[in-house]
């Protein structure tokens, strides 16, 4: 039998020390955390990561040192208030992935619907970048931005515009239906407009596959398979 993949699963972080550093104008207090790995962590990314406290805190840490021999390290973090890790055991998480896509998979209240994607209207404007890229072997430099009407906030695509004349229409026009797929937040295959999948409170969709492979077995195992 197949067995899920949970937090304990993960590389831990033990913190043995934390430090209090300089707090900036925009009231963020930057800590300094010591503390032991369990594992090599081969691919770490010393600009930041993901330490996760529990099934819905996290922390954005970034490496300052690491002895690849016994596995101790200096990490930093920035944070409005001082968090309570001293003694804890925090779970390593790539930052190819968002924190709440753990908590996605993990939270049995998160909210998903079964339901069909209808497609949505859409608002398109195009834009000059200033600067010409060859995409599918055409020049391009004006390119369109679409956003979702009444869909979560921040939800936008870029795509070359059909008409390439500078300088280009800065009128934004109404796409009915233009909004034609979603992307799975896990695995980003589409789900297309009369497709079925699973989408959460705020707008986010999941494939059915990636639904009844994680999320009904509650397992973590998507941060090696996809």
């Amino acid at each position: 039998m197949h067995k899920p993949k949970t937090f304990e699963d993960f590389p831990h972080f033990t913190v043995g020390a934390l430090r209090r550093g300089t707090t900036s104008t925009t009231g963020y207090t930057r800590f300094e955390l010591d503390g032991t790995f369990d594992q090599d962590i081969d691919q770490i990314d010393p600009q930041w990561f993901w330490l996760l406290l529990s099934e819905n805190e996290c922390l954005c840490a970034t490496l300052q040192s690491l002895d690849k021999e016994t596995l101790t390290a200096v990490l930093t973090c920035d944070v409005r208030d001082e968090p309570s890790v001293l003694g804890q055991t925090l779970f390593y998480l790539s930052p190819r992935w968002q924190a709440y896509h753990v908590w996605m998979v993990l939270d049995p209240a998160w909210g998903w619907v079964k339901k069909r994607f209808q497609g949505a209207n859409a608002v398109a404007e195009d834009y000059d970048t200033g600067e010409t890229s060859v995409v599918d072997g055409r020049d391009v430099r004006v390119w369109t931005k679409l956003e979702l009407i009444g869909g979560r906030e921040g939800a936008s695509r870029h795509y070359p515009a059909r008409d390439q004349t500078l300088p280009p229409s800065s009128e934004p026009r109404q796409v009915p239906g233009g909004w034609g797929h979603e992307h799975c937040d896990l695995c980003k295959t589409h789900i297309d407009a009369g497709a079925l999948g699973y989408c959460d409170p705020g707008g986010r969709w999941m494939c059915e596959k990636c639904y009844e492979r994680y999320v009904m077995q509650r397992d973590l195992a998507f941060v090696d398979e996809l």
